[in-house]
């Protein structure tokens, strides 16, 4: 392996690895739970959130467990602004894009 080689796999490396490190979690976030539609019978519905990740670093795919923490965090945020505290997983058109609806659920 020449050293240019070495290089491009290591910095690929090293991005996959940080990619994570770039989603920052908006305050009250930990807070945003996910359930299943059968548990928010009792919530009231606030509109729904579609988010995407970045599933591929140069010709690197992301770890699916990473990509998937990545649109949940997403979703956890933009339920915080639109001033919910629960989430449903609605559509899953591709891998790295999620439609969430979201909820407030009195807890």
């Amino acid at each position: 392996m020449n050293k240019y080689t070495a290089l491009t796999c290591l910095s690929a490396a090293l991005l996959c690895g940080c990619a994570n490190s770039f989603l920052k979690p908006a305050a009250g976030s930990e807070r945003v739970l996910l359930m299943k539609a059968n548990q928010v019978t009792h919530c009231q519905p606030i509109g729904k959130v579609n988010v995407n990740v970045v599933t591929k670093v140069g010709i690197y795919n992301r770890d699916a467990d990473a990509v998937e923490a990545n649109l949940l965090q997403l979703g956890q945020n933009n339920a915080i602004e639109l001033g919910g505290d629960t989430l449903v997983k609605d559509v899953t058109p591709e891998f790295g894009k999620q439609i969430f609806a979201v909820y407030k659920c009195k807890r």
